[in-house]
């Protein structure tokens, strides 16, 4: 009999900075405004930089060690062990970047690759060499390039890779009102609190990524198991789907591979939503929660994707609330 492992949710950023690369707050101060935030854990990836020499905990929040190597070709977030290079680094070729993170992943690091399409830095090397753990597919506030990343993440799925979705706000500072930490969180299913069992977790894709630590959540289950599991198609009956926080006018999709197996919007705000549904297919089941913007913040929303990633989005995509990583189905 499988053995059921007792795992609880813990909320956190995986991709922050400090002023020791482009950041405006102190290693300190960002730990502050983190644990102020409600995170349960944070990540500091400072450019071609060891913020953190080990893992620790500062009173409750656990601060895992991490950097951001970043280069023109693209940014990869290295996480759990230090990078067994001194910067400055040679990132001008692709093969600088294998004999980076492949040390890094020998040394036990687990590695992410940072919005892969994000128009002003996306990863211009081949993706499919490195075999990354994760992929950043949501990156700061929600915007038309995130959607782009989720697109190539769901077409690796469906290919049979399990790659694992994460997200990270690129917290560097707030602008104005806008306060982007922990804008998206990634609220990981793990085993305990420790930099071993977080990280392990987000590499088994045992997470969900929601817009804030109090914003919409998804959970997912079939039976016992729960995102990250595997469960066998003639078993793969009643998908269980619990939201907490449903806007009216979001949409909840379940899918089974890349057929929508159920769909449905919010006419009302709903503080916790529930449907069952079954798998028909070998392969994997997930769950999002999307969102419309409206015509006038369309115009608004238009206007600042062009200033600030230098590109005519064209129509608005359907956002993003929270959105899990799969079932897999056998």
């Amino acid at each position: 009999m499988e053995r059921i492992v007792d795992r609880q949710w813990y909320k956190g950023d995986t991709h922050m900075h400090t002023i020791n690369s482009d950041g405006s707050l102190t290693k300190g101060q960002l730990v502050e405004y983190c644990k102020k935030k409600g995170l349960d854990f944070m990540i500091i990836t400072d450019h071609n930089f060891n913020s953190v020499e080990k893992s620790y905990f500062d009173g409750d929040m656990l601060v895992i060690q991490g950097q951001e190597v970043t280069g023109e070709l693209g940014h990869v977030n290295v996480w759990g062990e230090k990078v067994p290079f001194e910067p400055p680094y040679a990132l001008d070729s692709e093969e600088d970047y294998l004999k980076i993170l492949t040390a890094s992943r020998e040394a036990g690091a687990t590695i992410s690759v940072n919005h892969p399409f994000d128009t002003n830095c996306p990863f211009l090397n081949e993706l499919d060499k490195f075999g990354f753990d994760c992929v950043e597919v949501w990156n700061t506030v929600q915007h038309s390039d995130n959607m782009k990343c989720r697109d190539w993440w769901v077409s690796q799925l469906l290919e049979g890779k399990k790659i694992a979705a994460v997200g990270g706000s690129d917290f560097h500072r707030d602008y104005f009102k806008l306060k982007i930490l922990a804008m998206p969180t990634t609220v990981v299913h793990a085993e305990d609190k420790s930099e071993e069992a977080i990280l392990k977790a987000m590499r088994e894709g045992r997470s969900v990524i929601t817009n804030s630590p109090d914003s919409t959540m998804i959970y997912l289950k079939c039976g016992t198991a729960e995102i990250g599991d595997t469960v066998k198609l003639e078993s793969a009956q009643k998908f269980e789907v619990t939201v907490t926080d449903l806007k009216a006018g979001n949409t909840i999709t379940v899918y089974n591979n890349d057929k929508i197996i159920y769909t449905y919007t919010a006419k009302k705000p709903t503080k916790t939503f529930m449907c069952s549904v079954d798998a028909q297919e070998k392969g994997f089941v997930r769950a999002e929660v999307t969102y419309k913007l409206m015509s006038p913040i369309k115009k608004v929303y238009k206007l600042v994707e062009s200033q600030f990633l230098n590109s005519d989005s064209g129509e608005v995509p359907e956002f993003i609330r929270a959105m899990t990583n799969p079932i897999w189905v056998d």
